[in-house]
């Protein structure tokens, strides 16, 4: 039939076209954000042969990613800056999730005179923002997709992509689990034991490491009861976000239903995508907008994209079977395909409330707003000169830990890389992974000399001044040592008036060590 014989030039060109958009706008959009500072650090350790670790000598895995933490060290064996290194593969690996989308529908769609997955695709904000950000979401999203695609293909190759997925975050584990129980379910046992072991291998690995088969991070965060609330706020910042992209859920919900009535074989595909979703809504999804939805959101995109396709082609054929929907998708079909392109290429930012942007909606912001490009810098500190002191910091100072490299580095807002402070009960439900609260006990059981902000309410500490880019900032002084200080103070950009003052008008002596946990 002649629509079954596609017009090349305008759908190969046009996908070419929209690919480089989407590496334009990548690349654009590209920024580190304060946690991706933490990887860098066990990264740079287990480089410089300290081990998987974020201080010498003490084991705590506060990291979750530890395949990405791997690559990035690997990037020191080449000569490569993380900053660099994090940047160029996740704006890589955004570009491959493209690349097997297109594959599919190239695929799929023949006699399709343009392409219509590959541009929805390309102009999803968040997926390019995401593309960088320093983080592993851009690799991960791309196996998780990539796995989906290959499991309703029956390969067998998804198991050694869900093995990568579950190393590079632990809900790729999920996803690994269900595709096993579906392979024992239709007595291929090969696979499932064989990539089974691989993970046992790992959770093995990191038990003898680290004293736990589960990150530290899962403590800070994941670990705290179930957030149903928070989730469903979640959720409504995604549809705040893209408002026409209900059109794709209830596009991909038809085909999940579909699938769970009509082919049994997808069963286990679908509940995995199903679990997962309700996994975001259960941990209340993330602080940062929409990161927790990306590793999902292009295999719904894609779901929606094959139910257009169905009723495309069963409105061509005039199957006996068509209905309703059909018949109404028949006369309306170009401006079904011009709304599903519109579902991701209309995005209105949650944060601006009557022209105004509010940091955050119920505990949800926009990290690269915060951001922009400035952690993708690597100009402007004092390069190891905390060497000598005991710090607590937050998560948007990770990168002053990085580049400063204090002798030890407690954060102090989730626990990230501290086993007892991430098991702290909390009493209140919060901003997810800032919810603990920090107490003086704390830094006296740590022996923190500087905190880099002060969250101690009610507590007046002494500050040495730090400029950072020309930005003056404070830093707090928990516990002072001379032969600590005298050594900084005279570095450029560390300016201690305020300290000496403080010691001045209470006549205290320069030369003798001095406590502020109750000044």
């Amino acid at each position: 039939m002649l629509f079954l014989k596609r017009n090349l030039l305008s759908f190969y060109i046009l996908s070419a076209f929209f690919f480089l958009f989407g590496f334009y706008q990548a690349y654009t959009w590209r920024w580190i954000c304060d946690d991706a500072y933490i990887s860098f650090v066990y990264a740079r350790n287990l480089y410089e042969g300290l081990g998987l670790v974020f201080h010498w000598g003490e084991r705590v895995e506060g990291y979750t990613n530890f395949l990405w933490t791997i690559l990035l060290s690997l990037g020191f064996v080449m000569g490569i800056k993380p900053q660099i290194l994090s940047i160029g593969l996740g704006i890589f690996f955004y570009l491959s999730t493209l690349f097997v989308f297109f594959r599919e529908e190239n695929r799929v769609s023949l006699g399709r005179v343009y392409p219509l997955l590959i541009v929805h695709l390309s102009l999803f904000y968040h997926l390019f923002i995401f593309a960088s950000s320093g983080l592993e979401t851009s690799l991960f999203t791309f196996l998780v997709s990539y796995g989906l695609l290959l499991w309703k293909k029956e390969s067998d190759l998804l198991f050694p992509i869900f093995l990568l997925s579950a190393l590079v975050r632990p809900e790729g584990a999920l996803f690994l689990f269900l595709a096993s129980l579906h392979w024992f379910f239709r007595k291929k046992y090969g696979p499932p034991i064989a990539f089974g072991v691989l993970f046992l291998s790992f959770l093995g690995f990191r038990y003898f490491y680290y004293q736990d088969i589960f990150p530290n991070t899962f403590y800070a965060k994941g670990n705290k009861g179930a957030y149903f609330l928070q989730g469903l706020y979640y959720f409504l910042y995604l549809i705040k976000s893209y408002p026409l992209y209900l059109l794709v859920l209830v596009l991909a919900g038809i085909q999940i239903y579909k699938s769970i009535r009509d082919q049994k074989e997808l069963r286990f595909l679908t509940s995995s995508v199903l679990l997962y979703i309700l996994y975001v809504l259960y941990v209340g999804g993330d602080f940062m907008g929409n990161r927790f939805w990306i590793p999902i959101l292009p295999y719904l995109s894609y779901l929606a994209f094959l139910q257009i396709h169905d009723w495309d082609m069963n409105s061509r054929f005039q199957s006996k079977e068509s209905n309703f929907l059909i018949n109404l998708y028949a006369k309306n079909r170009l401006l079904v395909s011009f709304f599903f392109i519109l579902s991701t290429a209309v995005y209105i930012d949650p944060l601006k409330v009557n022209g105004v942007r509010i940091p955050y909606w119920h505990g949800i912001g926009e990290e690269r707003a915060f951001y922009e490009d400035h952690l993708v810098r690597t100009d402007g500190y004092d390069l190891d000169s905390l060497s000598d002191f005991r710090v607590a910091f937050f998560g948007a100072q990770a990168h002053f830990v990085y580049y400063l490299r204090p002798a030890y580095a407690f954060e102090a807002e989730s626990g990230l890389t501290d086993r007892e402070f991430a098991k702290k009960k909390i009493t209140n439900r919060g901003r997810i992974g800032h919810e603990s609260e920090l107490e003086k006990a704390d830094l006296v059981d740590r022996k923190i000399d500087i905190l880099l902000d002060n969250r101690l309410h009610g507590t007046n500490l002494p500050f040495v001044q730090y400029t950072w880019r020309a930005h003056p900032l404070r830093f707090y002084i928990w516990s002072y040592d001379p032969n600590k200080f005298q050594k900084l103070c005279v570095r450029e950009g560390w300016d201690c008036a305020n300290l000496f003052e403080t010691f001045q008008t209470n006549h205290w002596d320069l030369n003798q060590t001095k406590s502020f946990g109750n000044y």
